[in-house]
């Protein structure tokens, strides 16, 4: 693939997500200057999508049309891996009232593949593709603590360790520490280390060879008492899934 055909998928992909951002109708102007771009490269980018169906013209005006909301369900409804676990992340928020997040490792980042959340007017808000950092997260803690030392070692020495609270971790040494004690009770923890008065508990999760992560968001007060309760209980329903789904459970790598 071409570095132009890169930079094209890039703008499609900036074009959706302009306009999930602004939720109305914009002139080539608005989009280009929105974006960032040539009023030229924006208008055949446009034009591309207009001809195939997944932006119309009003006016003047674009929007992008349903097409993309009908194949991205048919898209999700045969992705083999979620669907298969998603019965268990609805059952867990069930039992547990809270929040329910599958996330994998993506770079140096943690990305949300599914999340359930529970029918509660206070509860930690999550998305699917939301973006986490791996330093500062359960989930991204759980996912280091799965990988073989050498390999957890060199990653964990590039982040860039950013502070999002007092309560993030400080420095390379103090992440590796604790990436491994957590490692071996088998769950991890984060209290408020990314946003203020939250918590999330995070286990591994080893399917078809891939390590995932299942994950509980939740407001803190309301579950910081609970959190080793709450990490039993994802590391439980972790074996139990891979049992049931991949054969006889895989070990996290040491």
């Amino acid at each position: 693939m071409s570095t132009n055909d890169v930079k094209s998928a890039r703008r499609v992909l900036d074009i959706l997500q302009f306009f999930a951002a602004t939720q109305a109708p914009a002139t080539l102007s608005q989009i280009s200057a929105g974006l960032g771009i040539p009023k030229s490269s924006c208008l055949a980018l446009l034009d591309t999508l207009e001809g195939d169906g997944y932006a119309h013209q009003t006016a003047g005006r674009y929007y992008l049309t349903r097409r993309w909301l009908n194949e991205a369900r048919t898209v999700a409804e045969h992705d083999q891996l979620t669907t298969r676990i998603r019965p268990t992340l609805e059952a867990l928020r069930d039992e547990l009232g809270e929040t329910l997040i599958l996330a994998q490792r993506s770079g140096d980042h943690v990305v949300y593949l599914d999340v359930a959340e529970p029918d509660r007017i206070v509860r930690f808000t999550a998305r699917v593709g939301q973006l986490k950092p791996l330093h500062a997260s359960a989930s991204g803690r759980a996912l280091l603590g799965a990988m073989a030392p050498a390999e957890r070692e060199a990653l964990a020495s590039r982040l860039s360790l950013d502070r999002y609270t007092s309560q993030t971790v400080k420095t390379h040494k103090q992440l590796l520490r604790l990436i491994e004690t957590e490692a071996t009770r088998g769950w991890h923890v984060n209290l408020a280390e990314h946003q203020a008065d939250t918590l999330s508990v995070a286990a591994p999760l080893v399917l078809y060879g891939t390590v995932l992560a299942l994950v509980v968001g939740a407001p803190l007060d309301r579950s910081a008492a609970k959190a080793d309760a709450i990490g039993q209980t994802l590391l439980a329903a972790g074996r139990q899934l891979a049992q049931r789904i991949d054969g006889p459970a895989v070990s996290p790598a040491k």
